[in-house]
Parts: structure tokens; sequence; C-alpha cells
């Protein structure tokens, strides 16, 4: 499902899209890291949704972690066998700086049921 979340947000105003761990380098700015987690409510799993913007960007920033990934994903999402997932908002880090890159990051986390193997 991963995948599925990632194609989904490459249709948004960033792009580019990479898995936690899985990129060999780190794109350009603005740049999104997804990160499947075992989820903090037991029968979960969540996925952290990491946008890194320039330092100067707060607006879009926020615009795109507090309202652009609910319109992405506010509808769920559908695997490649058909099935459809529901992502619950969960939390969200405030605006984090990262100067020695001139950059800065803010974090959303959705969750959905686990249907583990």
């Amino acid at each position: 499902m991963v995948h599925t979340i990632i194609a989904r947000l490459k249709e948004g105003s960033i792009p580019d899209v990479v898995l936690y761990a899985d990129a060999m380098e780190i794109p350009p700015l603005p740049y999104v890291v997804v990160k499947p987690e075992a989820g903090t409510i037991p029968g979960t799993r969540q996925y952290r949704i990491t946008a890194h913007h320039q330092q100067g960007m707060f607006d879009a920033l926020e615009n795109y972690v507090l309202k652009e990934l609910d319109l992405i994903l506010g509808n769920g999402v559908e695997d490649d066998e058909g099935g459809r997932y529901k992502l619950y908002k969960g939390g969200f880090t405030d605006i984090t700086a990262e100067p020695d890159h001139g950059a800065c990051f803010m974090e959303r986390i959705y969750y959905t049921p686990f249907r583990g193997a």
C-alpha cells in the first residue's frame, strides 16, 4: 500500500516523493518522504509523511501538510489488488528548521487498520 500512497502523492504540488530508506540520493528541495511505521493504535499501521521545503516557504509547507495531503489522501487509496483503504488523520509535527540544509520540514501521520499477511 505504501507504493500506492507514494503514487498518489506524486500527483500533488510536490512531485518528488521517496520511500524512507529506499532512495540512494535525497532529491532537491522540495521533496516528500513516506515512512511506514507500526501504528500507535493497536491493530493499525501508520504512514509518516514528511515534507521538506526551502526555508522561507512556511505558508507553502503548512498548506501542503495540513490541507493538500487531506485532499490527496482523504478519500483513501486503492492498492494493486483492488483493496480500498481508508486513511485516518493522525497527529502532525509543526514546522522544524534544518539549518544545515537551508530547509525546514513538517510531518503528518495517517493510519489505517492493519491487514497483515
